[in-house]
């Protein structure tokens, strides 16, 4: 060790180390954007979720270490008809708990972008190792010593990995600022002024430093082989060599590792479940998700070997020439191209499972508006004392108002409707079973909603316990319902799921915390209600109907459609920051596909050399290149799709078991369509640079150096 750090300071190891990075322009300049690009992916994440809680830190509905003031609001409680006491779930870990899982998976989703730039730098190394084996048996011959060739690399690995270090934490900076500026949190709850910025530098400082030990991780091991070689057998010329040395194939007892650790953690999972947090069993599925995605790319070189050639027939049969020669590549040394597969599927992978978990999410807003807000249009005040009750007047005489109070404040959500008013409401969307949850209500009674009967353990005939500054009473919990009692208010999509709705006559309990009935207004519509019984469509013709209401500056007006739409565009906001993440990765992996095929062709610049002098054409080897580039991006779609689809029913299953939303697997048919197409797509005009430059091989040297 002392003498390869004697070795590094020489002047010969210096020069020695930049002339072969000025020779490997493209490599060196893609391990730089590699290494830059991933510590640039997680350091902007660190700045937005530090901005994030930064930002969110001065309330209790968005900080989850504030305590919360519950003699602000009412106390809930819920009792078996027996009078046994139900116990509930703590409503502000209830609460956060959902955007703490969804900060530890945009964490984790960034060390994406960092896996492929270090897979980059593994590759660009061991290729180039490879490659420079005849001019490290040169210098061994010449009398360099062991140290000063492994220097030579060593210090080239140091440069790349602290250039890109260096640009990965300054170029964070700004694109964090443009993150920002656009909207882009951790949690989607709130938006990051840029003066709240605030850089962590010394997580960021050890990012960085992360990202430049990975690039000198992956020169350890291609110099430790290169110092092994046999120097005369590496001087031979190639036609002596007796062809490529094979590569290792995975053993059996490994293959058999992956499903036994798969049912082990299968028979496990109830025990993990029942028995830690909800957030340290979604990081242990997320970590196992992770091993497991790791694990796949083990898989990826048998299966380019194996099926890279079937996929080569389909290629137009009028390119024959180039289709058997790609054929054989893919045969005899098709595990070269597992890099590129490999980084494909797993950018893809992850892109395809995040639309299913956004598009299931999407779909379980459109389920719950489709109850709670399709049949109504509501009008509030954007004042906590305004009333919107003096715009009934206007409110034309074939639709049916409810008037409701304003809501308790947070954590214990409950406002009061006049049964009769409610139950007009219920006639008027035609919904039979909302219509009977409706006559079941009165004073003494409540409706919860499901997010509600959740937190509390509540059902149908349970008792629930209000309670507060103007006393206590047990309300018999008559229904678990969202068709009915939701009204419109500004906040988070969760807390405005989670109420309960109880009579007029019972408001002096919450009256303390709320404002009078009359607060707020929900309206239907009977006419369409009545052909909704009939089977019609459920949505009123709101334009129609509302046009002679004016609109004041302090009431809103919003239809149940319009807040559906507003919900589903919020949950794709919430998300945008995958899409940050996932956009770096595919560049990573664009850079990937593109480093492997230029060093794979200046590593054959002479037998394309050769083929050029057997009558290929300049137009054939670049087609032959293309067509290399494509069967990369097919090979990694169709894994992608493979591997996509069973991490996105993980992911909805673990978001199934850490909170109360009810999203279903469900993959629209053109999204694995739309991820092979994609992943093509990158694979081609990552190739388009190499194949440009294929015709600048030396046919002379090539014909005499073989």
């Amino acid at each position: 060790m002392l003498l390869l750090l004697r070795a590094l300071f020489q002047p010969l190891v210096r020069l020695l180390a930049l002339r072969n990075l000025r020779a490997d322009r493209f490599g060196a300049l893609a391990a730089v954007l590699g290494v830059a690009l991933g510590t640039a992916t997680v350091n902007v994440v660190l700045i937005l979720d530090v901005g994030t809680r930064a930002v969110e830190a001065k309330s209790a509905i968005t900080n989850p270490d504030l305590p919360v003031f519950t003699e602000q609001t009412i106390s809930l409680r819920g009792f078996r008809p027996d009078g046994q006491p139900i116990a509930a779930a703590d409503a502000q870990e209830e609460t956060h708990e959902d955007y703490e899982i969804m900060r530890s998976a945009i964490r984790l989703g960034s060390l994406s972008a960092f896996l492929v730039g270090a897979l980059i730098v593994f590759f660009t190394f061991n290729v180039a190792v490879e490659r420079r084996r005849r001019e490290i048996a040169l210098l061994r011959s010449a009398g360099a010593l062991p140290p000063q060739v492994a220097a030579v690399f060593v210090l080239e690995a140091l440069l790349l990995g602290v250039t890109g270090a260096a640009l990965g934490l300054f170029g964070s900076i700004p694109l964090a600022y443009l993150a920002a500026k656009g909207g882009i949190t951790t949690t989607g709850r709130a938006y990051i002024p840029l003066y709240a910025i605030r850089l962590p530098w010394s997580a960021m400082l050890l990012v960085s430093a992360t990202g430049a030990f990975t690039a000198l991780l992956g020169v350890l091991r291609p110099v430790r082989d290169a110092l092994r070689l046999d120097v005369s057998r590496a001087l031979r010329p190639r036609f002596l060599e007796g062809g490529a040395e094979q590569r290792r194939r995975m053993r059996g007892v490994t293959l058999l590792a992956l499903p036994f650790m798969v049912l082990v953690y299968g028979l496990l999972r109830p025990f993990f479940r029942e028995s830690v947090p909800l957030l340290a069993f979604f990081v242990l599925e997320a970590g196992l998700a992770c091993a497991a995605f790791l694990a796949a790319i083990v898989f990826v070189p048998d299966v380019v070997a194996r099926l890279g050639a079937l996929a080569v027939r389909l290629a137009p049969r009028r390119w024959a020439a180039e289709r058997l020669l790609l054929q054989r590549r893919v045969e005899h040394s098709g595990h070269e191209l597992a890099w590129s597969v490999g980084g494909v599927m797993m950018v893809f992978a992850l892109l395809l499972a995040l639309h299913i978990a956004t598009a299931a999410l999407k779909q379980e807003v459109t389920d719950w508006a489709d109850r709670a807000l399709a049949p109504y249009a509501f009008l509030y005040p954007d004042e906590p004392l305004g009333h919107a009750e003096r715009l009934l007047p206007d409110v034309p005489e074939r639709l049916v108002a409810a008037r409701f109070s304003s809501r308790t404040p947070w954590p214990n959500v409950a406002l009061a409707v006049p049964a009769d008013e409610l139950r007009a409401l219920a006639e008027a969307t035609g919904r039979a079973e909302t219509i009977a949850l409706s006559r079941r209500f009165g004073p003494g009674k409540a409706i919860v909603s499901t997010m509600m009967a959740r937190r509390f353990g509540v059902g149908a005939g349970d008792l629930l316990e209000v309670s507060g500054r103007a006393g206590a009473r047990r309300l018999e919990v008559v229904g678990v319902s969202d068709d009915i009692g939701y009204v419109h208010a500004a906040g988070a999509y969760r807390n405005l799921r989670t109420y309960a709705v109880i009579e007029a006559a019972d408001f002096p309990l919450i009256s303390p915390y709320a404002t009078a009935i009359g607060h707020t207004i929900a309206l239907a519509d009977p006419v369409t209600g009545a052909a909704v019984a009939r089977g019609g469509a459920e949505t009123p013709p709101w334009d129609e109907l509302l046009a002679g209401v004016p609109r004041v500056r302090d009431v809103r007006m919003q239809t149940g459609v319009e807040i559906a739409w507003i919900r589903r565009k919020a949950t794709g906001r919430d998300f945008v920051i995958f899409d940050m993440i996932l956009a770096f990765t595919t560049v990573l992996a664009a850079i990937g596909v593109t480093n492997q095929m230029v060093l794979a062709l200046h590593a054959r610049r002479r037998e394309l050399a050769l083929q050029r002098v057997l009558g290929m054409t300049a137009g054939q080897v670049r087609r032959m290149v293309l067509m290399e580039g494509a069967l990369v991006g097919v090979l990694g779609g169709a894994l992608a799709v493979a591997l996509g689809v069973p991490l996105g029913s993980a992911a909805l299953g673990a978001l199934r078991t850490v909170s109360s939303f009810e999203v279903e697997f469900r993959i629209p048919p053109e999204y694995g369509l739309l991820t092979a197409l994609g992943a093509t797509a990158v694979a081609l005009l990552a190739s388009l640079y190499p194949a440009r430059n294929v015709r600048r091989s030396n046919t002379a040297e090539s014909v005499q150096y073989e």
